[in-house]
């Protein structure tokens, strides 16, 4: 069986790479900015805050990344701004993603004893003070383990960016094996698929090992 179809379709997806890791980059460092921000807004003394913290972590954690994705590339030009897909697609992702880390911050935040920053309060800091100083070294640790399982799902959700025109590994994929069905009776459809579960696997699975070790060192 002639193999002179698999470098071409690897060089193709090399570059698919290379577009899923400059997306999957920025929209976690975007989402990772939003979640932190708004995860700390949500311990506002001012109940308007928390109430719109609230709304925007409860609306769009309950969509499905698609959806977001899908309606930030489609609202975009009716707001007067024009993008690439790229460009959607990076803020639908950290849309998403920022709501789904806000709650994770939010979670560490508030695990925190409220009598830890009291104790700081006596101590002289002013509230800001005391919740960088006091609340928030204690709360990273109970952040981690769960925002790099939010950062593997962000990873994953990248793939969705094909439809909205973006060719990334699983639009180079695609591309491919549409180009090998036209022109041979095998589009080798299994072996290129497989290509792209392993290069997901390899980029992920470390993530998620970190998260699992991660949350054990702090349980013990």
């Amino acid at each position: 069986m002639s193999q002179n179809w698999v470098l071409p379709v690897a060089s193709h997806m090399l570059s698919g790479l290379y577009v899923t890791l400059w997306v999957s980059l920025l929209a976690t460092a975007l989402a990772t900015l939003m979640g932190v921000f708004i995860g700390a807004l949500s311990s506002s003394a001012k109940r308007w805050v928390q109430v719109l913290v609230r709304l925007y972590i409860d609306i769009f954690r309950g969509v499905p990344s698609l959806i977001t994705l899908l309606f930030v590339f489609f609202a975009l030009p009716h707001l007067g701004v024009m993008t690439g897909p790229i460009t959607a697609s990076v803020l639908g992702l950290a849309v998403w993603g920022g709501a789904n880390i806000a709650e994770v911050a939010r979670g560490a935040l508030s695990s925190i004893s409220v009598r830890q920053t009291e104790a700081a309060r006596a101590l002289g800091l002013s509230k800001l003070q005391a919740l960088l100083f006091a609340v928030m070294p204690q709360a990273v640790r109970r952040f981690l383990p769960p925002y790099i399982g939010q950062l593997t799902v962000l990873i994953q959700a990248s793939a969705l960016t094909s439809v909205v025109g973006v060719t990334d590994l699983l639009g180079s994929a695609r591309q491919m094996i549409e180009r090998l069905a036209y022109v041979s009776n095998d589009a080798h459809a299994v072996e290129i698929y497989c290509g792209v579960l392993a290069v997901f696997f390899a980029i992920c699975y470390p993530l998620t090992f970190l998260s699992s070790y991660l949350e054990k060192r702090l349980r013990s």
